[in-house]
């Protein structure tokens, strides 16, 4: 609907202007009039009519001063015509300065006003249209713009890099606004909701799915804005996984999209109501290793099977849910650890798992159980000799083996012998003489020497022969705290001891203790003491820097 605003100090030539041309034949709906040019900003600020006629002279405000007002209002797209004397011409030019569209002089001829008003209403009209047109292109771009980068950012990971595609994506990633992500170091964050199927299937709607990965999303979306400073893009794969792309310009440590995980994580349980595993890749890379930092964070979310889920898995350090020290006898190396230095207590322990192991082979047959203990038994001996087990016995003669499995027809009792023989091979590694402890003194000269570097448990399992389930068993059990404990106790009273040197800046002794980022050191710092690096060197009477 347009309307116009009359504005006249001369009552026959307002009135005339109200009643003798018909407004409503040109699209104009709303008619107002005021007497002055102070009565007609109050209306034009109230009302925003699209069309104004004003005379040019008028007693205390006049209209040239009114249009200079209205020029000073925000977003408010008027088109004047004027009502002028022949003498008025000067006036008329500085009139068109301020927006107005035409003129008319006085004695005013109704056709020619007329054909001024119906050149105006066409103008508003049809800027009136482009600017829904553009609105409407504005919201239809807004709207297709996050779709757009989900399907690209989709196409870049869940595919081998393209040389040949380089100059096409990169062109994509500008039009997207994404183009931060072809200079700067990106880190990746692959979010799962843990057991959906299941939930999907106790809630028993249909739509209970999408509902789920909607709320994961929002979540790690709303958190990511909130704590990220440097530019982020969230989607969602074909595999109905949440991917998060960092731009670690500003902090490379990957401590600090670790703290940000776990954010995440424990808002998804609050708000979403639902357990969930994050993988976070190990290092930053450039955008051409996207797609393999993408294999690497599904293969750590792999790891909820072993591990357990609702927990963010990485290969650095900030790993610390996942140090285990229960062994899974599903794993070769792990037995082997098991006995060579373990109990016979820890051996019954272990084999707890022994029934869910041999469930799930899926196995129906007796004679295939039977045959599918054989052959984990013997994968344990294979790898127990190429360690420095000394029997060959069962190289020598494997059948006998199978004979002394095959007598037995349950579960209960091919355990027992299961048991037996691995009770049988940890005697002959006691009389040898490599001790744990042994293991644990080699491990803690590592980390005291070593504490600096990028040292992490799985590392320092490598350099002492052990697997990262045993190690970390043996630190609980000799030292009474984990190995990532022992390195955080390690590093942090080093810190103490640079601290104390005012010559040493509290983000070189981040680094120089093994943090790369001073933020989560200040954190693990006030963690493990109670109060900050500052704080501390506060106690000791040193100014900080």
């Amino acid at each position: 609907m347009i309307s116009v605003l009359i504005v006249d100090d001369e009552y026959e030539i307002r009135e005339g202007l109200l009643k003798r041309i018909p407004w409503s034949e040109y699209g104009i709906e709303k008619v107002l009039v005021a007497d002055d040019g102070d009565t007609a900003l109050e209306i034009a600020e109230r009302m925003r009519p699209e069309l104004i006629v004003t005379d040019i002279k008028m007693s205390r405000m006049s209209g040239l001063e009114f249009l200079g007002e209205l020029q000073r209002m925000d977003d408010y797209g008027y088109k004047a015509i004027l009502i002028s004397g022949y003498d008025d011409f000067e006036l008329v030019k500085h009139a068109m300065q301020l927006g107005a569209i035409d003129y008319i002089l006085k004695p005013i001829n109704t056709s020619e006003l007329e054909s001024i008003v119906l050149k105006a209403v066409e103008l508003i009209m049809r800027e009136s249209l482009d600017k829904h047109h553009h609105a409407q292109m504005i919201q239809e771009v807004h709207f297709a713009t996050p779709k757009l980068q989900e399907e690209l950012l989709r196409e870049i990971v869940e595919h081998e890099y393209d040389p040949y595609r380089e100059t096409r994506v990169s062109h994509r990633l500008q039009a997207l606004k994404l183009e931060w992500m072809q200079s700067a170091p990106l880190l990746l964050m692959v979010v799962e909701a843990d057991d959906l199927k299941a939930i999907v299937n106790q809630k028993g709607s249909p739509s209970e799915r999408e509902l789920v990965l909607f709320g994961i999303g929002n979540v790690v979306r709303q958190t990511l804005t909130e704590v990220c400073l440097s530019p982020t893009a969230l989607f969602s794969d074909s595999r109905q996984k949440w991917v998060a792309v960092f731009d670690c310009s500003r902090f490379e440590s990957v401590e600090h999209y670790y703290s940000i995980s776990q954010i995440c994580l424990q808002r998804i349980n609050e708000f979403v109501k639902v357990k969930a595993s994050i993988g976070l890749s190990s290092a930053p890379k450039e955008l051409s290793h996207l797609h393999r930092l993408y294999g690497e964070c599904c293969q750590l979310l792999d790891r909820k099977a072993v591990y357990g889920g609702n927990r963010v898995f990485t290969e650095t350090e900030c790993e610390t849910d996942c140090e285990r020290t229960e062994l899974s006898i599903r794993e070769t190396s792990e037995v082997l650890d098991l006995v060579r230095y373990g109990s016979d207590e820890e051996i019954a322990a272990s084999m707890n798992g022994f029934d869910e192991m041999v469930k799930s082979w899926e196995l129906c047959s007796l004679k295939d159980i039977q045959q599918s203990i054989f052959k984990w038994l013997m994968g344990i001996y294979r790898g127990a000799s190429a360690a420095g087990w000394p029997d060959r016995t069962w190289e020598r003669n494997p059948i006998a083996l199978w004979e002394q499995l095959e007598q037995y027809d349950n579960l209960q009792s091919l355990k027992e012998q299961a048991q037996e023989c691995l009770m049988a091979m940890a005697a002959d590694h006691r009389k040898l003489t490599s001790m744990s402890s042994q293991i644990v003194q080699e491990a803690e000269k590592i980390i005291r020497t070593r504490f600096a570097d990028n040292i992490s448990l799985q590392t320092v399992t490598e350099e002492v022969h052990v697997t990262s389930v045993w190690l970390s068993k043996l630190f609980k059990k000799e030292k009474g705290k984990t190995f990532l404990e022992y390195l955080t106790e390690v590093r942090i009273m080093q810190a103490k001891a640079m601290l104390g040197d005012v010559k040493h800046k509290i983000y070189q002794i981040s680094y120089q203790v093994g943090y790369k980022d001073p933020v989560y050191f200040s954190k693990v710092f006030k963690k493990q003491l109670g109060f900050t690096p500052k704080e501390y060197r506060k106690q000791l009477g040193i100014a900080d820097e």
